[in-house]
């Protein structure tokens, strides 16, 4: 048995899961080559480890949830009280994404109660393994790719891999996350725009244009909350059947105009939106009072696309 290998795998596991069975734990260890180990090694090698301070979990008998098997399973350890609190706490003052897991009860309850209970744990490569434990991120071609358009725009990529921690951590919600990339990058129509266009079109073009990239770095991004799994690959493990098409369908006109500037994303998805009712949503006025609009054949489509309504979403009514 490695025992060095097995305490990256455990602080990895850490990072990605926060709970984790033996068995996941076995499977991270085994996916480099050459490695092997049984579950009742796996046990005993973490609380060896356990006993010195090298990992910071606690082995548990019994099942996590109706996924895992019998072997049993690691939860973080509960530092408050003891003497590395202090260091726990500096460690999450400093922006540590993964500190707060040993001093928040609220965290480690949201893990046990949220996560699936059906959802697998997501296996990384061993070169991601060790990846996340010496560098606290996992790179992707979508991160790297990223990274090149915020340099094109003259901006600093670095900031992202600790908004990667962030992000993976739940330390941040979807549009936080939206927001702090696009910070990144100067859009204005004195800024600089790659096709050369300074008008105000060509301006929202160019951010509709980053902001693709920035939606697939998110999406890419593996979520402690979800056993480790990136976004898109939780897309395609939950695809209904073969052949489904996920519909959207806008609860208002704000809403329809709001998805028409990710449609193309959100096809890329796979999923479809359903404006067929847009001539029957409700819109908000300019003293927040709610009320229903007719749209008339000449009036511009509320989905915000610039065309006649009878060119676009009125077409056939």
């Amino acid at each position: 048995m490695d025992l060095k290998w097995l305490e990256t795998c455990a602080a990895a596991g850490e990072f990605l899961y926060g709970y984790f069975s033996v068995t996941a734990l076995k499977r991270m260890y085994e996916a480099k080559p050459g490695c092997h180990i049984t579950h009742e090694d796996v046990i005993a090698g973490m609380q060896e480890l356990r006993a010195s301070g090298s990992v910071l979990t606690d082995y548990v008998k019994g099942r996590l949830d109706d996924s895992d098997d019998d072997y049993g399973f690691f939860t973080p350890s509960e530092l408050e009280g003891t003497p590395l609190e202090k260091i726990m706490k500096e460690a999450d003052r400093t922006g540590n994404p993964y500190a707060s897991l040993h001093l928040d009860k609220k965290e480690r309850s949201f893990l046990l109660d949220d996560v699936p209970d059906d959802l697998d744990y997501y296996i990384p490569e061993w070169q991601e393994t060790e990846q996340l434990v010496q560098e606290g991120y996992i790179r992707t071609p979508e991160m790297t790719k990223l990274e090149e358009e915020i340099r094109k725009r003259k901006g600093d990529p670095s900031p992202l891999i600790s908004l990667w921690g962030k992000v993976s951590t739940d330390k941040l919600d979807n549009m936080e996350s939206i927001h702090a990339v696009m910070d990144l990058v100067s859009f204005s129509s004195e800024g600089s725009s790659e096709a050369g266009d300074k008008s105000y079109e060509g301006v929202l073009k160019e951010m509709n244009r980053f902001l693709s990239y920035a939606t697939a770095f998110l999406n890419n991004v593996n979520l402690r909350a979800r056993r480790g799994w990136r976004p898109q690959e939780l897309f395609e493990k939950t695809r209904p059947r073969e052949g489904f098409i996920p519909t959207v369908v806008p609860g208002s006109v704000k809403a329809a105009g709001l998805l028409k500037q990710t449609e193309d994303q959100l096809r890329a998805l796979g999923a479809n939106v359903d404006y067929s009712t847009i001539d029957r949503m409700p819109v908000t006025g300019r003293y927040g009072e709610r009320r229903m609009v007719k749209v008339g054949r000449n009036d511009p489509c509320p989905c915000g696309s610039g065309l006649k309504y009878k060119r676009c979403h009125g077409r056939g009514k």
